[in-house]
């Protein structure tokens, strides 16, 4: 199988830094609205924030390839036999594997 067996495990981290950057933006949000800000915990949220996102962006370049994978095997099982048989015995072009 060409797709990655550690796909979920990925989907899963991504949810997870996602889930934890929506409650500190949740957190973050309470504390503008209570109109008490403390400024050095607002950064720090800030920063929980950027750092959440960022993890999350990490598991989306794995999730990418795998989407790749799946749409080259579509498109390989799209192929008629004559086109499949073609692609696997011609030589390729310039820019065309």
């Amino acid at each position: 199988m060409l797709a990655d067996d550690c796909a979920s495990s990925h989907a899963e981290a991504l949810a997870q830094s996602l889930r934890y950057a929506h409650g500190y933006a949740e957190e973050l949000s309470g504390i503008i609205a209570g109109g008490n800000a403390d400024p050095e915990k607002a950064a720090r949220l800030v920063q929980a924030i950027r750092n959440m996102l960022c993890a999350a962006e990490d598991e989306l370049d794995p999730l990418d390839d795998v989407q790749q994978e799946i749409d080259t095997v579509a498109a390989i099982r799209g192929l008629s036999d004559a086109q499949l048989f073609s692609a696997i015995t011609d030589t390729p072009t310039s820019g065309n594997p």
